[in-house]
């Protein structure tokens, strides 16, 4: 089996995810939100908060609704750092978008996230967590599904675009949900364009039991999810377009 590219010069990667579930009693999102800003203030002094539109949603609508139940209420970022933190009464997550800051920076961040939360005592066992990256194609490789290992077909029509699709496939002791969807319009600070946004998602089939068994599986998470994106997702032409090193 050919080994798999420690990275590509023609990064397509705009966004990384780790988010944990977990089940929450009413008010612990702002409990842990204050913890997390004290203890996040230490290395990072100048670091701010605010809150987003779901903390502005009544908790019985919000906990009926499976799309707000999750939603997160605040975000701490701080300048210097390419990470953002949010939280909800349900929901922590770790963002880091473009430039990404590879695996084991992000890995380190995430394992210092998992101790504030641990250590707080305010949580029971973990309920689900996972690893998402969300990578953006465009110009050539965008122009249809080619670049993609992915073919469709709807009784004599082949579909070679406008597609907004999701898979939800088992891998052993794991679990990956796939979105592709193409075109989209791609907006961020000095990059505006049009391509094909593919977000992978990889979590354990089964929920962790604590704080360290979780842990104990972010590497094998990362793994998983690097193997489904060069080799079920990209075409290796794709591939050596975006320009491996090995």
């Amino acid at each position: 089996m050919n080994p798999l590219p420690k990275r590509l010069r023609k990064e397509p990667l705009i966004e990384v995810l780790w988010q944990l579930q977990f089940q929450g009693n009413q008010g612990v999102g702002d409990l842990l939100s204050g913890i997390l800003f004290s203890q996040l203030k230490k290395e990072h002094p100048q670091i701010e908060w605010r809150r987003l539109a779901a903390a502005d949603i009544p908790a019985p609508i919000a906990q009926s609704d499976p799309n707000l139940r999750f939603a997160p209420k605040m975000l701490m970022e701080a300048p210097h750092t390419p990470f953002i933190w949010q939280i909800g009464n349900r929901v922590l997550t770790l963002n880091c978008c473009k430039p990404y800051v590879g695996w084991d920076r992000f890995k380190e961040a995430v394992l210092a996230l998992t101790h504030i939360v641990e250590d707080s005592g305010l949580l029971p066992n973990p309920q689900r967590h996972s690893l998402r990256y969300i990578d953006f194609l465009q110009g050539e490789l965008a122009a249809n599904l080619s670049a993609l290992k992915l073919s469709l077909r709807l009784g004599d029509f082949d579909i070679n675009g406008d597609i907004q699709l999701r898979l939800e496939i088992p891998d052993g002791e794991y679990r990956h949900v796939v979105q592709v969807a193409t075109p989209m319009p791609l907006n961020l600070p000095g990059e505006n364009s049009t391509g094909t946004i593919i977000d992978l998602e990889t979590l354990p089939a089964n929920a962790p039991a604590d704080c360290e068994a979780l842990r104990a599986q972010l590497d094998h998470l990362h793994d998983h999810l690097k193997s489904l994106f060069f080799r079920q997702v990209l075409t290796e032409a794709t591939i050596q377009k975006l320009e491996p090193e090995y």
